[in-house]
């Protein structure tokens, strides 16, 4: 699936990826590939996102993004405060 996450009026990332970890009030919820259409306000905690893309961690020296590898999976971990997701036709955007 496309993951567009926009943060500040600025893409932050723009990338392909099978499986997103977001929390929520009550906990944590996961969207994979073909995920049916909805719209989503998401709370305080870490975004998950795996991906089989390889991304450079020197573009991305923030304390709020960790990048780390475990054999041919990217995982990017994000700090978020509050934010909103759309999801349709396999494209999801969050914004933050």
């Amino acid at each position: 699936m496309k993951i567009l996450i926009l943060k500040k009026e600025t893409t932050l990332f723009d990338i392909e990826g099978y499986a997103v970890f977001l929390p929520y009030e009550e906990g944590k919820f996961e969207i994979l590939n073909n995920h049916c259409s909805m719209i989503s306000m998401i709370s305080y905690g870490i975004l998950k996102i795996y991906s089989s893309f390889f991304i450079d961690k020197k573009l991305y020296h923030n304390n709020d993004v960790n990048i780390s590898y475990i054999e041919n999976t990217t995982i990017i971990k994000i700090k978020i405060n509050y934010g909103y997701l759309n999801i349709n036709n396999n494209r999801l955007t969050i914004l933050i």
